[in-house]
């Protein structure tokens, strides 16, 4: 396999060493993580077989973060990638990315369905969800987190404007068959 430029090869022996032939010295896993962190360019290849051998240190680098900060893949992606175990463990990667991707959308889609609930169970005026949901829809997307968080706090204060319309709602019917009490009797006492 013939080097490019601007790839540091290195090679891995079966002792397990990793001699980096541009220095012309031993490195370890870590020596290659911060060289992949700067932009470089690594491929790996097993000295005896010729084979790049690269993805797997690669994999053996994230395995190695995960036990230093126990904070690198969600715990149901690992079980997952074991579950699953077909295909190229950068397509599981892939697919999460992607569902990530959708994930605000999913997420706005799912906002739009609560939304829509409060609407049926009478929480909020169809008007006054319109606009809830132009907010949503107009909301800085700086994390997820952040996005839930503001959706959340929309609907409770939307919800708790409609729940003090819906008091004084409540309190203008009791009015208005107050008013009706009244008149009966006013008609009552009228036509005696």
């Amino acid at each position: 396999m013939l080097a490019q430029p601007d790839v540091r090869m290195i090679k891995k022996y079966q002792n397990r060493k990793l001699y980096d032939t541009k220095n012309s010295c031993y490195i370890t896993l870590e020596d290659i993580a911060k060289m992949v962190k700067v932009g470089e360019e690594v491929r790996v290849i097993d000295n005896k077989t010729k084979n790049d051998v690269t993805s797997i240190i690669l994999t053996q680098i994230l395995v190695d973060q995960e036990k230093a900060t126990k904070s690198i893949l969600p715990l149901t992606m690992l079980r997952d990638i074991i579950q699953k175990g077909e295909g190229s463990l950068f397509d599981f990667i892939q697919r999460y990315v992607l569902l990530g991707v959708n994930s605000s959308q999913e997420k706005m889609a799912e906002a739009e369905r609560y939304i829509n609930r409060l609407v049926d169970r009478g929480d909020l005026s169809k008007s006054e969800a319109k606009s809830l949901l132009k907010e949503v829809e107009n909301a800085p997307e700086t994390n997820q987190d952040d996005f839930d968080s503001f959706v959340a706090n929309r609907v409770t204060d939307a919800v708790r404007n409609a729940s003090s319309l819906s008091t004084i709602q409540t309190k203008m019917d009791s009015i208005i068959n107050r008013l009706s009490e009244i008149e009966d009797k006013l008609y009552k006492v009228e036509n005696r």
